[in-house]
Parts: structure tokens; C-alpha cells; sequence
């Protein structure tokens, strides 16, 4: 199981290299259903760290709004 979820978020890092998004760490927060992960990225956009919370379902939604942004 730990193993799927490293390769969701690995194709996620992947697709927001495409978008000149680098993700430097992405964290484990909470624990049981409610699983959370801090993703922590660097963007054209901005010089500074950025971080966004998500739930690992919600990754594909997340990697939508990115794409709006940074297409």
C-alpha cells in the first residue's frame, strides 16, 4: 500500500516538473482516514518556498488547479 502512494505522488512531483514546479518535500501530516500531506514546492512564480495541504484522493484536483495556474 505504502508503495502506491509513493508513485501517485512521484507521477505528481513528475507532472509539476512540466510546469517548472519543483517539489523539494512532501510530509505526512495527521494519521488514519484523515491522512494529509504538506507538499512543499518551488514555482517560477514565486522565489520563496511555498507549501499546500492536500489529501492523497484529492492529488488530481490539486495537479488541475496547478496546471490552470501555471499553463
Amino acid at each position: 500500500m505504502e508503495n502506491t502512494i509513493q508513485i501517485e505522488f512521484q507521477n505528481f512531483k513528475n507532472e509539476l516538473k512540466k510546469l517548472d514546479i519543483e517539489v523539494t518535500k512532501i510530509v505526512k501530516v495527521g494519521n488514519g482516514s484523515m491522512d494529509f500531506h504538506e507538499i512543499f514546492y518551488q514555482s517560477p512564480k514565486y522565489s520563496e518556498l511555498k507549501s499546500v495541504f492536500v489529501q492523497r484522493h484529492e492529488l488530481d484536483i490539486l495537479l488541475q488547479k496547478f496546471k490552470k495556474q501555471y499553463a
